[in-house]
């Protein structure tokens, strides 16, 4: 957990790609530069905006935030003192809806943008000789993401109904692709006409939408996760299922996939979920869920090795204190926990709840040894 914190709930972050800084912007717009290995705040910003989505560049120069149905791209503050280290670079604008989505080309020159007007639109950094803003339509609903592939001759995307268009980049009426960036030119020197041409389109079968999705550029994965809970992981731009698998009641609000594409984290926050898992060998790296409702009691143990916490959904949770990680839940109790507290030797936690019951815990088995019930409830 960091030492610095925003003044509101947290509503979108982004690291740079060599990891030293971040972004943490808040429900009212208010942004905060914390350098991340350091673990400090460098500088405050406010937005003045709701925003939408917030991406760093691959070479970590400029980010991209979506306010609404506009873009701007800033400059990325460097290592020197500056007087502003926010810099506005240019300011973009063309949805007719709220964007959802931002995601940059490889070579950092162009970046997509998605919204729930169902289109996806083409933005240059700098102006480029040969290249207009382009919008790419045919989806039904709204567009959850967009990516470019890896050689950026194609382009993927994703909308809410579970459809996935290939759009492949060609010169007019003539079935070549071509890489986007370098515009070609005929032999009297004019610029050749290019168009993106939807070449294929798939179709998640799920009973639910999409909620959320992510691409690895690293591995050509393509990983989608739904309203009921599942994750679908696909094999780009074959669309070859990799496996599905349920992980949650809810919805699943946010998909991550690491640089090297071998872990995905997961986070579902009606139930305060957070999941890595490593998909090749499909195990789970790592597996938190907070209480659903209020924390209504907390004790330490004698030692001050172990945190227990009992909600109002009738669990106790056993917590390590130096990092941070629930490591047991007990879900023994029918009603909401009242009262924990440590045994002398730290090795049994009691907890109290309105279902009328005492129960003690056995935090070497990790079992309930025992129940004290009294005579009226």
């Amino acid at each position: 957990t960091l030492p610095c914190e925003n003044k509101r709930d947290i509503r979108r972050l982004a690291l740079s790609p060599n990891g030293n800084l971040l972004l943490s912007v808040d429900e009212l717009g208010q942004t905060l530069l914390i350098n991340f290995r350091r673990r400090t705040v460098l500088h405050y910003f406010n937005l003045k905006d709701k925003v939408r989505d917030i991406q760093f560049s691959p070479d970590g120069k400029f980010f991209a935030v979506a306010l609404g149905r506009n873009i701007q791209v800033w400059r990325s503050p460097g290592y020197t003192r500056e007087f502003a280290p926010f810099e506005l670079h240019r300011k973009y604008a063309g949805h007719y809806d709220d964007i959802t989505h931002i995601s940059w080309s490889p070579d950092s020159r162009f970046f997509l943008t998605s919204g729930k007007d169902m289109t996806t639109k083409i933005f240059s950094v700098d102006p480029i000789e040969g290249f207009k803003p382009t919008t790419l339509t045919g989806h039904r609903y709204a567009v959850v993401g967009s990516w470019f592939s890896k050689d950026m001759r194609a382009i993927y995307t994703v909308s809410m109904d579970g459809a996935i268009c290939v759009r492949r980049f060609r010169p007019h009426a003539v079935e070549e692709d071509l890489t986007f960036g370098e515009f070609p030119r005929d032999e009297d020197g004019e610029l050749v006409r290019t168009v993106w041409i939807t070449t294929e389109r798939h179709y998640a079968m799920q009973n639910a939408k999409v909620q959320s999705a992510a691409f690895s550029w690293a591995t050509g994965l393509l990983v989608l996760g739904f309203t009921n809970g599942v994750f679908g992981i696909w094999e780009m731009p074959d669309f070859n299922m990799v496996h599905s698998l349920s992980i949650s009641r809810k919805k699943i609000n946010t998909v991550a996939i690491n640089p090297s594409g071998e872990w995905l984290a997961f986070g579902s926050s009606a139930l305060g979920q957070l999941l890595v898992w490593e998909w090749q060998s499909e195990t789970y790296v790592l597996k938190q869920q907070g209480h659903f409702y209020d924390m209504a009691c907390i004790a330490y143990s004698g030692d001050g090795q172990y945190v227990a916490t009992g909600g109002d959904d009738a669990k106790l949770k056993v917590w390590n204190a130096l990092s941070g990680y629930c490591f047991i839940t007990f879900t023994e109790h029918t009603s909401a926990v009242t009262a924990v507290h440590f045994s002398k030797g730290s090795q049994v936690v009691l907890s109290a709840s309105l279902d009328g019951t005492v129960r003690a815990f056995d935090l070497v088995r990790y079992r309930n040894f025992r129940i004290f019930t009294s005579p009226t409830p």
